[in-house]
């Protein structure tokens, strides 16, 4: 069940500072947004049980590590049932590979982010997870040459009086 949650300049300017660094401290973070520290952890806390910050994550570098072949997937599906659907969804959650699965609109049923060492660590996930599904009708692959920009942070308005938003708790 989702529900409205209003989010002033304050929380704003939290939300846009801690996405730049979620390791500041309180007291400098309270400092940049002009609040007593006090009120800046009852201001974190209320945006954590509201759900507007889900996680609080350190972003990894997967090219750092030697993951060196980001595949995107599109999928279509032999059999489009929702007991069908949340099984190849369910499926797609358990495997390391798949960085992200959307469900979308268009010619194909799924979208994929997947991120792996090579070429042959791709034919293997491949073989063992899309292949192997026995309800995938087509897929199609794309490799990306380039990575323009990548960004995860949602930029917030800090002037505007107060927006609301929709959160699941």
């Amino acid at each position: 069940m989702s529900k409205n949650h209003t989010l002033d300049k304050v929380d704003r300017k939290l939300l846009n500072l801690l996405q730049r660094d979620n390791q500041m401290p309180t007291r400098t973070l309270a400092d940049k947004a002009h609040i007593s520290q006090p009120t800046c952890l009852r201001r974190l806390r209320d945006l954590r049980e509201a759900g507007v910050i889900s996680a609080d994550v350190s972003l990894v570098d997967p090219f750092a590590l030697g993951y060196g072949m980001l595949a995107f997937l599109e999928i279509s599906l032999n059999n489009q049932s929702d007991e069908q659907m949340q099984e190849f969804e369910l499926r797609m959650n358990k495997e390391v590979e798949v960085m992200q699965c959307y469900f979308v609109s268009g010619d194909y049923d799924y979208f994929l982010v997947v991120h792996v060492i090579d070429m042959d660590a791709y034919y293997q996930f491949v073989r063992r997870v899309i292949s192997g599904s026995g309800n995938v009708r087509h897929f199609q692959s794309r490799f990306p040459m380039k990575r323009a920009k990548f960004v995860t942070r949602v930029a917030f308005d800090e002037k505007a009086a107060a927006i609301q938003v929709r959160v699941a708790k």
